[in-house]
């Protein structure tokens, strides 16, 4: 077989297999609206659901390349034309780079969609008035309603002392809706990090600033996580 056939059979091969990895995530969207329309106040039926689909749409299509590329060396050595080996080769890991970055596109914006509607579900069943307000002279307390710790908060009206204990639906969204979201906010310098060695710390930084933004009680943990991240000589 011909130098030129081999190389177009590959990229066949190749554009069919991203072909089959859309052809699966396609399919999968209308059970995925409904699942995500049943959510309450939790994510875990999505990350069973992700981890079947990253298992059928990125692993065993990348497996099935693997198979196909064992095949096209075979015909390469019998072709004679071995320098196409090292050539060919490359767009094997083009294709895992490609169906890696397209799932953590689709995972992210999966857990953002998941996220959102437990967030809906809790603000329905939670009386933002009461938490706000002082229990003695009903004086609005600055309370963030997304307060995950609890605290004690002297009133500027009366002077009493209000204890904040959130609801374990507001604990949740911690990590069930803050964190999804500021997965989404950091997407798009992750998605660059591979060929922009500042990306990655552009990511951690959007990541950190909204959950400082957004959960203000653990402010300060949260800036010793980010400033641990950029400064790990790993990801300069």
């Amino acid at each position: 077989m011909a130098g030129e056939e081999l190389i177009q059979r590959w990229d066949t091969y190749l554009s069919k297999l991203k072909e089959r990895y859309t052809e699966i995530i396609s399919q999968a969207e209308e059970p995925l609206k409904e699942v995500i329309e049943n959510l309450q106040f939790d994510n875990v039926i999505i990350i069973n659901i992700k981890t079947g689909l990253q298992n059928q749409a990125v692993l065993q299509v990348y497996q099935k390349a693997e198979e196909g590329w064992g095949k096209m060396q075979g015909e390469i050595y019998k072709s004679g034309k071995l320098f196409l080996i090292k050539q060919e080769a490359v767009k094997l890991q083009t294709l895992r780079e490609w169906l890696d970055t397209e799932f953590m596109k689709f995972e992210v914006g999966l857990f953002a969609r998941a996220a959102r509607k437990i967030l809906e579900n809790v603000k329905q069943h939670i009386n933002e008035k009461k938490i706000h307000r002082c229990t003695q002279c009903a004086a609005e307390l600055p309370i963030n309603i997304y307060s995950f710790m609890a605290i004690n908060l002297k009133c500027d009206s009366c002077g009493a002392v209000n204890t904040y204990q959130p609801d374990d639906r507001i604990r949740a969204l911690e990590y069930y809706v803050i964190e999804p979201l500021a997965d989404e906010y950091a997407l798009e310098p992750k998605l660059r990090r591979d060929k922009d060695k500042n990306a990655n710390k552009e990511s951690f930084r959007m990541y950190y600033t909204y959950l400082m933004e957004h959960v203000p009680e653990k402010r300060e943990a949260y800036q010793r996580t980010l400033d641990e991240r950029l400064n790990n000589p790993f990801f300069s």
